[in-house]
């Protein structure tokens, strides 16, 4: 791995904050790994009018519901990408520490280490910590070994990559779900380098190569069928859609419906065979778990068990 110092540098500093932020927080025993059948499940119903819904034939059979009462506003089907802009249309609505300690059950000490020292923002409709588009973490791109380090610093997640070249460039774009500390949380991260420039090391994308996503989580497959959502990030362009929300998960129960979109089709047909190489199958996305549907330079993922647990 061809790395100058100034990134090593970056990414043992990166580590070691983050590391840092969550070698404090209490160990979360007794999580339990579950096994799934073949069989399709139940798309929810909900009267969120999600980024990562859309019609769809279904592939089984499915039972209809129950809806929830969360509610924002959907992604726009057009290329622009949506109603919200690169930035997210979430904020801390004015709240302060205390308010924010007092509303999502975190320490005081600890959302003020959170959004001060660690560049994060807090959404009060869903509960959530997340990251800024300007976030420190976009100097320390991604290497592998954050993931395989990640449970020293009390992180225990379930990751899956999609790799795939385009445009002259190799791509990465990679979701976690699982247990950061004392939040249950996840991320898609876009990454992206030059062929052969590095063997591990992939750059956060910059502004221009920025993508449209989303994501909604559901703490266990019965939420899901019942529409139950943990949390949702709303479709924005980013290169690094996070959400961490206090409370103990187990990463494998987790399930991520997500709304990815592409460039254009020469890139979406690269994604999806990464997708297939990542385990995904193409189908319904809605009423079976870890497949893919394509509706033109969009992907919509419903993961459940594809990739690995790092622990």
């Amino acid at each position: 791995m061809r790395l100058n110092g100034k990134r090593i540098f970056a990414a043992i500093l990166a580590l070691a904050l983050v590391v840092c932020t969550f070698a404090s927080c209490g160990d979360n025993a007794g999580e339990e790994e579950i096994t799934r059948g073949a069989n399709a499940i139940a798309s929810p119903s909900t009267t969120r009018a999600s980024a990562t819904a859309g019609t769809t034939t279904t592939t089984a059979p499915a039972t209809a519901a129950p809806t929830t009462t969360r509610s924002s506003s959907a992604g726009s089907n057009n290329n622009s990408g949506g109603n919200n802009n690169s930035g997210g249309n979430n904020n801390s609505g004015g709240m302060n520490t205390g308010d924010i300690a007092a509303d999502s059950g975190a320490s005081l000490e600890l959302v003020a280490s959170l959004i001060n020292a660690f560049g994060y923002n807090y959404d009060p409709e869903e509960g959530v910590f997340y990251t800024e588009i300007d976030s420190w973490q976009r100097s320390a791109n991604y290497i592998q070994h954050y993931d395989a380090l990640a449970p020293l610093g009390n992180m225990r997640f379930q990751t899956t990559r999609v790799d795939f070249t385009t445009g002259g460039l190799d791509w990465r774009i990679q979701l976690w779900k699982g247990q950061y500390g004392v939040f249950g949380g996840a991320e898609i991260g876009i990454y992206n380098k030059v062929p052969g420039q590095t063997d591990e090391l992939y750059y956060c994308v910059d502004d221009e190569h920025m993508m449209y996503m989303s994501y909604t989580m559901y703490l266990t497959p019965a939420d899901y069928r019942s529409g139950n959502a943990y949390f949702t990030r709303d479709w924005q362009k980013h290169w690094w859609l996070t959400g961490f929300k206090v409370g103990t998960v187990t990463p494998a129960e987790l399930v991520m419906s997500a709304r990815i979109r592409t460039f254009n089709g020469s890139m979406a047909t690269a994604m999806e065979s990464g997708l297939q190489a990542a385990g995904f199958r193409e189908g319904n996305a809605t009423t079976q778990y870890d497949t893919y549907r394509r509706s033109g330079f969009d992907f919509y993922i419903l993961w459940y068990q594809a990739g690995a647990l790092n622990y």
